[in-house]
């Protein structure tokens, strides 16, 4: 759990443990006296609105295939290849950490087998945390668990998914260094799960 939410891609597989930023929820049952105070979702307290001056942000979203060729491959099932991913996950993040800025706004699509791929979505991210989200008309979106989220939070995704998964396709933007393009999946055609983000600007 991350800040008390949960981004843990069930899709119809309990094997995906830990890991994602892809689909539902992952509800634990508690106790009445393992029960912490309750923390409403205030995502859908937001006013729908539209703001035209998001809409160009989206410019380079156009309709492209989600299984992309890009990125380096690992097969998790050997331990080497798992160490390797750990790795570059590592040096990624130190890159970001030393040049991330402290407020930004960045273009996000994520997906899996179960709904398929959404919408893109402009995250803005204050302080690391996402504050507001609108969609390709410039309408205001709901801050969800699966779907929307910062930068850090997606690294944090990522390094528990290097342990759940069968397979890894990841690729960093060269300036900024943020996983642009995520896929990873179990074994079986439809176990997949992608994430993709771009167009990082400081606010």
């Amino acid at each position: 759990m991350i800040r008390g939410r949960i981004r843990i891609a069930l899709c119809g597989l309990i094997a995906l443990g830990a890991y994602s930023v892809a689909c539902h929820r992952n509800a634990r049952v508690r106790r009445d006296d393992d029960v912490g105070p309750v923390v409403k979702d205030s995502s859908r307290a937001v006013a729908p609105m539209t703001d035209a001056s998001v809409v160009a942000f989206f410019k380079d979203t156009t309709v492209a295939s989600v299984f992309s060729a890009e990125g380096q491959i690992f097969q998790l099932q050997t331990p080497a290849q798992r160490h390797s991913l750990h790795a570059s996950l590592r040096r990624e993040r130190e890159l970001w950490q030393a040049r991330k800025p402290r407020d930004y706004r960045f273009l996000l699509r994520v997906g899996c087998f179960c709904p398929g791929p959404r919408g893109w979505l402009l995250m803005e991210v204050r302080s690391g945390h996402p504050l507001r989200a609108w969609d390709k008309s410039g309408k205001s979106a709901a801050l969800t668990d699966w779907n929307t989220f910062s930068i850090d939070g997606l690294y944090d995704d990522l390094e528990r998914a290097a342990d759940n998964v069968d397979e890894f396709q990841i690729a960093f933007d060269p300036r900024w260094h943020f996983p642009r393009y995520v896929r990873t999946s179990l074994r079986g055609p439809d176990a997949w799960s992608i994430i993709e983000a771009r167009a990082l600007r400081p606010i």
